[in-house]
């Protein structure tokens, strides 16, 4: 478990994976990513050892308040702490597989070959030459190999031994912490998260008495905390509503509802979280007096700390209710992308689509061993585990193909005109990368400004627009 934090803190604080300096900050702009946060590497080191922690611990103590079959996964409990100790010397392993840099280079030349080959056969419907593929893959990858390896695996979703089962079970079992550290090491989150609630913040107008967010996906609502203190120094009220959608849990947004009131609270700010399905949205809206209420409608899509991804016609479905309101009323979209849909529904052939899909996801992966210490091998994988592989399937890949060619208009395609990015968010951002002292990157795109990007080595990894 991690260690308390200082008492003076809010309790949210150590609930909701906020490092303790990210909440006291006095600017509002940088009060969710400052630029002496990004890669402190305190916070690293205390991130590491909390995720670490999970490998070895004896304690079998259940997570409370989240049931087990709400999981991604609910393995059973087959090997003890002192067997997953033993489990896999990944580093020795490695090492030994993978000793001659020539080898390596050969291997993943070939991994690579055989993927696209497998993405061709699918694509001129050549179903038992791809079940050929998919089979030499699965011999010749290793979960301890580089990254284009163990993203073939997961892909095809090969045989899992009791140790790679083992790690989803201790993973889940301590989901805040792993949760807490992945969003403080990695930055794909936090970029999303404080590029967005920039763009907001920015927008509101001064004579509004109200701010009115609707969450297509809240989660554990750990966007929000920057925004809730920023809205209680502006002496204004905030609704939060959620998007209800028929996978989500109820225990999940009773648990969030309780921490987001708390946690503002102790700011003296007025907060409402409610829930409402995107049929009341609309009506809602044109039941009230709108002229002291600026709404804003957040969709964050494919991010990995989310650990699920969301339907895609979902998504447009919220985004055309969005448009709808914005018609009648003040108010911004912010859309944060990490599976690129937007950009996938132009390809044309499966082939091309997989190859785009590989290459992201190859970046996600190679990123995240950048950010661990080799000896950390172990809690890189176990974090692969959890938040990157329920978005690398075969067979939902597919699925998305299908999907985007059917459903996935642009923003701009459905009347909606793109608001331009701010410079001081683009410097904020990119020292939270530390650009130009890292592989991480930050870039401006799109018309007017609207869209910005977090790259790894050139390969975008997270998109951020705003509209309205």
């Amino acid at each position: 478990m991690m260690q308390s934090e200082p008492m003076v803190q809010p309790s949210w604080l150590t609930d909701h994976y906020y490092t303790n300096s990210i909440l006291e900050q006095d600017s509002l702009n940088m009060d969710f990513c400052p630029s002496d946060q990004g890669y402190d590497s305190q916070i690293i080191i205390e991130g590491f050892e909390d995720v670490c922690k999970w490998l070895c611990d004896d304690d079998n103590q259940q997570m409370e308040e989240i049931p087990t079959d709400s999981y991604v996964w609910s393995p059973s409990m087959s090997m003890n702490s002192s067997d997953a100790c033993a489990y896999v010397p990944y580093e020795t392993q490695s090492s030994m597989v993978h000793n001659d840099d020539a080898m390596e280079i050969e291997s993943q030349t070939g991994h690579q070959n055989l993927l696209m080959a497998y993405s061709e056969a699918i694509g001129l419907g050549q179903l038992e030459l791809a079940k050929v593929i998919q089979k030499c893959v699965c011999q010749k990858a290793s979960p301890v190999g580089p990254a284009i390896e163990r993203l073939a695996l997961n892909l095809f979703k090969c045989g899992e031994n009791e140790g790679e089962e083992y790690l989803k079970q201790e993973s889940m079992r301590n989901f805040k912490t792993a949760f807490r550290a992945f969003y403080e090491i990695f930055p794909y989150g936090r970029f999303a998260h404080f590029t967005a609630n920039s763009a907001i913040l920015e927008a509101v107008p001064t004579h509004v008495e109200s701010i009115h967010i609707v969450d297509f996906d809240l989660c554990e609502g750990s966007q929000w905390p920057p925004v809730i203190q920023a809205i209680a120094r502006m002496k204004k009220s905030l609704i939060i509503t959620r998007i209800k959608l028929d996978q989500d849990q109820d225990w999940q947004f009773e648990h969030t509802n309780r921490q987001l009131c708390n946690f503002a609270r102790s700011f003296g700010l007025n907060l409402k979280v409610q829930e409402m399905d995107m049929a009341q949205i609309v009506k809602n809206v044109e039941g009230n007096n709108l002229e002291s209420e600026f709404m804003v409608f957040n969709c964050m899509v494919g991010l990995p700390h989310m650990g699920r991804t969301r339907n895609t016609s979902q998504a447009m479905d919220f985004l055309k209710v969005a448009k709808a309101v914005l018609d009648i009323t003040e108010g911004i979209i912010t859309f944060g992308d990490g599976e690129e849909r937007e950009k996938m529904r132009t390809f044309t052939d499966f082939s091309s689509f997989f190859n785009k899909k590989l290459i992201h996801y190859k970046a996600l992966y190679e990123s995240m061993e950048w950010g661990f210490p080799s000896y950390f091998s172990e809690a890189r994988i176990a974090m692969e585990t959890l938040f990157v592989s329920p978005f690398i399937s075969s067979k939902s890949w597919l699925q998305k193909w299908a999907e985007g060619r059917e459903n996935m208009a642009s923003l701009k395609e459905i009347g909606l005109k793109g608001q331009p990015l701010s410079k001081e968010s683009l410097n904020e951002a990119r020292e939270l990368v530390k650009e130009g002292e890292s592989p991480y990157g930050i870039r401006i795109e799109g018309e007017n400004g609207k869209e910005m990007v977090l790259e790894w080595n050139g390969t975008p990894l997270v998109r951020v627009s705003a509209w309205m």
